[in-house]
């Protein structure tokens, strides 16, 4: 019987978790809508949906840890179904991936789902630490297009600067809390270690890439335009807008230390990890 469950693991942070976990000699249950045919040894794939009590009951049954990975509108449900499920199967910790805003007040969309959902595990009881990591330095990659097109980067705020994180960071910090839980309820602030605009994240990435790239400032009202006309939802387009828009009030600027205080380890920086995921953005058809 699988010891963890990592929902959401065919995502950035999920299948990072997955695989750091597989290397300890974990057995792990990779939960996800569609899981992943090719999965490592001692990785079971398990298909399901976190909005439906059924399948999540299934999927904790026998597991003694959990990673939680929810967002957008149902994300608060989906927490209160994962908090019935592991308080009934008697799972011993729970580490949810929630967002920075909370460790510094902020009041958007975004930062409200994840409030909720924090408060329904800390009602149900649920031995549980908290991850609150900023924006992730793996958002660049939907720059690859217009870098491949015409060498152009088309963003907001480009003088604002951002404390992001690599993914593989907060992936370490959870495999950490997943091995050797924290105090339970404790919440840990996550940032890389330094506060980079996109204007200073495009011209890492000309001089990593080798060609100039041209950085075209856009308003954030043009970036939900673009969002929504590919497809996201209203809704969840009005959340990450204010979500990337919270450092003009302060949230996400400061470079924090936990993930060094938690691992052992500095926290990656920018260049560090566009240099490992270069071909994201020289091979974009991939994406």
């Amino acid at each position: 019987m699988p010891e963890f469950l990592i929902t959401g693991a065919t995502g950035t942070v999920g299948s990072a978790l997955t695989r750091l976990l597989a290397r300890c000699g974990a057995t792990i249950r990779a939960m996800s809508r569609n899981p992943n045919p090719d999965s490592p040894s001692g990785v079971e794939g398990f298909a399901g949906d976190l909005s439906d009590p059924a399948a999540v009951a299934d999927a904790v049954e026998g597991v003694q840890r959990v990673f939680l990975l929810t967002g957008g509108p149902e994300g608060p449900h989906q927490d209160r179904v994962m908090a019935d499920a592991v308080t009934a199967a008697g799972v011993n910790h729970l580490v949810k991936l929630s967002v920075l805003g909370l460790t510094e007040g902020a009041e958007d969309i975004l930062t409200g789902w994840h409030r909720d959902g924090e408060a329904a595990i800390r009602a149900a009881g649920v031995p549980a630490n908290f991850l609150r990591p900023g924006a992730f330095m793996s958002n660049t990659v939907n720059w690859a297009p217009t870098i491949a097109s015409d060498r152009t980067v088309y963003a907001p705020l480009g003088d604002l600067p951002v404390a992001c994180i690599d993914p593989l960071d907060i992936a370490t910090v959870a495999c950490h809390l997943l091995t050797e839980p924290g105090p339970a309820g404790q919440a840990y602030p996550l940032t890389g270690p330094d506060a980079i605009t996109p204007r200073e994240q495009a011209a890492t990435l000309a001089e990593l890439i080798g060609h100039p790239i041209t950085f075209v400032e856009t308003s954030p009202e043009q970036a939900r335009k673009t969002m929504v006309s590919y497809g996201m939802p209203d809704l969840l387009a009005d959340a990450v807008i204010a979500s990337m828009t919270g450092p003009l009030h302060g949230h996400g600027q400061t470079p924090m230390p936990t993930v060094e205080q938690v691992t052992g380890v500095p926290a990656r920086n920018y260049r560090t990890w566009a240099a490992a995921h270069l071909d994201a953005f020289t091979a974009p058809a991939a994406w």
